[in-house]
């Protein structure tokens, strides 16, 4: 549809380990009544897979928990054949009006906006904690970040990121903490970034050439109407059928700026931009291509021009148009925060899922197939339980993994679709992380100039920005929420954004002392960007853990580890949520806008809003503010 180019992303990096429970949420949830021609022994006994009791692992480790569960499914297992005497029959054990697999934010985003529209919603996440790239862990005491650690455009009240809409549609949101710097350690030298243009000139005049800050000023002359225009559009109003032209046109007089402001250019290259503008100054092109990678994972010649002008626009405004912004009371620029940690984020989602009557977030509730019958995605098998979706079912899964859940002769079209939307794309590499918890005696309690809460280390330009182990991103976000860590302590993640080849690491046992030496050896490079910060960050370490591409793998469902699916820019762009199959959606960073916190909720927007009618749409979009 026209929006196409329209719904990308502000800033918020998704990323992973290992999962622990919430308390508050069943790990294998509680049954529901057993068909009225169930057996008394089955109705007695409660043998449903679903009906594992609810386990609580905030106490225990995660692998003892993830052995706890195996355990159970095992259990359940043994069980199945009984409860499939005892089958309704029609063949379907529970109905609900939307089934959405994976309850990572995408998936939750999309299941929240449902249920606020007073539909039936469940959602089947695998493993122990929601979330996705989004969920935290927990040992020793310190709450470990598995994803994302940069966030903006979420604390004000007027904003056009995606989430933020989604907060404001579903009426949950976290307590925002806001700051105004991230750190960087580069070849040049190293410095705290402050958002706004003031304080990027004053770097420019160290680091650039002689005409860096003329270069910078015409690129913002270009960029700066396109970013004015993207914002009056929001992913909000984009839906996937006729209606669009009814709730993007509430918004006509921004669809035409966009128009005018480039239109379909806007999926083109940001590198065309650049040479159009004569931008040929080495620290800004190297600067703008680590900013692309981080946001999307692409350099500037690969991403596209409507995730830079976005951005751009959104953080390198002058201390004229900030002045401007607050006594207009408008958003102003800043770095969020969720107080509480990434899992603010995710538990405000589930609470927009959980709080409406019908609806449940199930973890440890692994979906084995997506049924069709009739031609249409029809329901869900889940623990050996066949579910139904009357109205549609909404896969978070990657790309790859949900093609591996059409099986069967009906499924084989629709499953052939999802192939060919493979041959599209490419798969982004994976992850490696460092979690450590650290005693933080004479180190910051708050973050400065001096020492901020986050900092990227790139040791070579030259190699680029996507080698592997080149770029490193560290948070130590329990100086922007100290309840993050126990006292006198500190939480740092570090982590190479999707640089690491899975293909280094396939076919390794995770029990096997090769396995550990490989995760030994690839910690080194993280253990030295948290040491460009905090030199003795290895004597102070009170517990450590390493996560590859094969936890990525494991814990998140991620196909060989994979960051998400990419298209280059000016070749087309990521699939669309709506399937060849009916009722079958696609959200998440392998779906059209891709990779980032932002551009999954968007993701998760465009789905919901397909499925409900557009008068309920249109009474979403009434509860946003631009």
């Amino acid at each position: 549809m026209v929006a196409a180019p329209l719904l990308l992303v502000s800033i918020g990096l998704p990323l992973p380990p290992r999962p622990t429970a919430s308390p508050t949420l069943y790990l294998l949830a509680p049954p529901p009544p057993l068909p009225p021609h169930a057996a008394p022994r089955l109705r007695a006994a409660s043998l449903r897979p679903r009906a594992l009791a609810r386990l609580s692992v905030e106490s225990e480790g995660a692998w003892e928990a993830e052995a706890r569960v195996e355990a159970a499914r095992a259990e359940a297992a043994r069980t199945e054949s009984a409860w499939a005497e005892v089958a309704r029959p029609d063949g379907w054990d529970e109905e609900f009006d939307v089934v959405v697999v994976g309850g990572g934010v995408g998936g939750l985003c999309s299941a929240a906006l449902l249920a606020a529209c007073d539909l039936s919603v469940l959602v089947c996440e695998a493993h122990g904690a929601a979330g996705g790239a989004a969920h935290e862990w927990r040992a020793a005491g310190f709450r470990f970040e598995s994803g994302p650690s940069l966030y903006a455009g979420l604390s004000p009240s007027r904003s056009p990121n995606p989430l933020k809409h989604v907060f404001q549609i579903i009426g949950e949101e976290p307590e925002w903490i806001t700051y105004d710097r991230w750190g960087t350690y580069l070849p040049e030298g190293s410095f705290a970034a402050a958002v706004g243009a003031d304080d990027f000139l004053s770097k420019l005049q160290l680091y650039g050439g002689e005409d860096a800050a003329e270069q910078w000023a015409r690129l913002m002359a270009r960029v700066k109407p396109l970013g004015d225009a993207i914002f009056g559009l929001p992913a909000a109003a984009a839906r996937m059928d006729a209606g669009a032209l009814l709730t993007l046109g509430r918004y006509a007089p921004a669809l035409c700026r966009v128009l005018l402001a480039g239109g379909a250019a806007l999926q083109q290259p940001f590198r065309r931009l650049l040479d159009e503008e004569r931008i040929d100054d080495r620290f800004i092109c190297q600067w703008l291509d680590m900013i692309c990678f981080l946001l999307q994972g692409a350099t500037t010649e690969q991403a596209p021009t409507t995730l830079m002008a976005y951005m751009l626009s959104d953080f390198y405004r002058n201390a004229s148009e900030r002045l401007f912004q607050h006594l207009c009371m408008l958003p102003c620029v800043c770095l969020d925060f969720p107080r509480g940690g990434t899992r603010a984020i995710v538990d405000a989602l589930v609470r927009g899922v959980t709080k409406h009557k019908g609806c449940e977030v199930r973890l440890n509730a692994r979906v084995e197939q997506l049924v069709v019958r009739g031609g249409r995605a029809a329901g869900v098998r889940c623990g050996g339980a066949a579910i139904r979706a009357r109205r549609a079912v909404i896969s978070n899964a990657d790309l790859w993994s949900t093609t591996r859940l059409l099986h069967g002769a009906a499924a084989a079209p629709f499953a052939r679709d999802l192939r060919r939307r493979q041959a599209t794309v490419e798969r982004c590499a994976s992850f490696l992380h460092l979690h450590v918890g650290i005693d933080a005696a004479g180190l910051p309690d708050a973050p400065s100039e001096a020492f901020p809460a986050q900092w990227a280390t790139l040791d070579d330009w030259a190699a680029g920005v996507d080698a592997p182990r080149n770029l490193v991103l560290v948070s130590v976000a329990s100086l922007l929420d100290p309840s993050l860590a126990p006292a006198g302590c500190h939480v740092v993640h570090a982590y190479v954004p999707a640089t690491e080849p899975y293909e280094a690491w396939e076919g390794l046992d995770r029990r096997s002392e090769e396995y550990r030496a490989a995760k030994a050896e690839a910690a080194e490079v993280l253990w030295r960007a948290i040491e460009r910060q905090i030199p003795d960050v290895r004597a102070r370490a009170k517990v450590s853990f390493v996560g590859s591409p094969l936890t990525h793998e494991r814990f998140l469902n991620r196909d060989r580890g994979t960051y998400g699916a990419f298209v280059k820019a000016g070749s087309g762009q990521l699939p669309m949520g709506k399937t060849a199959l009916p009722g079958l959606f696609c959200v998440g960073d392998s779906t059209f806008p891709g990779i980032g916190m932002p551009a999954v909720a968007a993701s998760g927007l465009l789905a919901a809003n397909s499925v409900v009618s557009v008068w309920d749409h249109w009474r979403m979009l009434d509860k946003i503010r631009l």
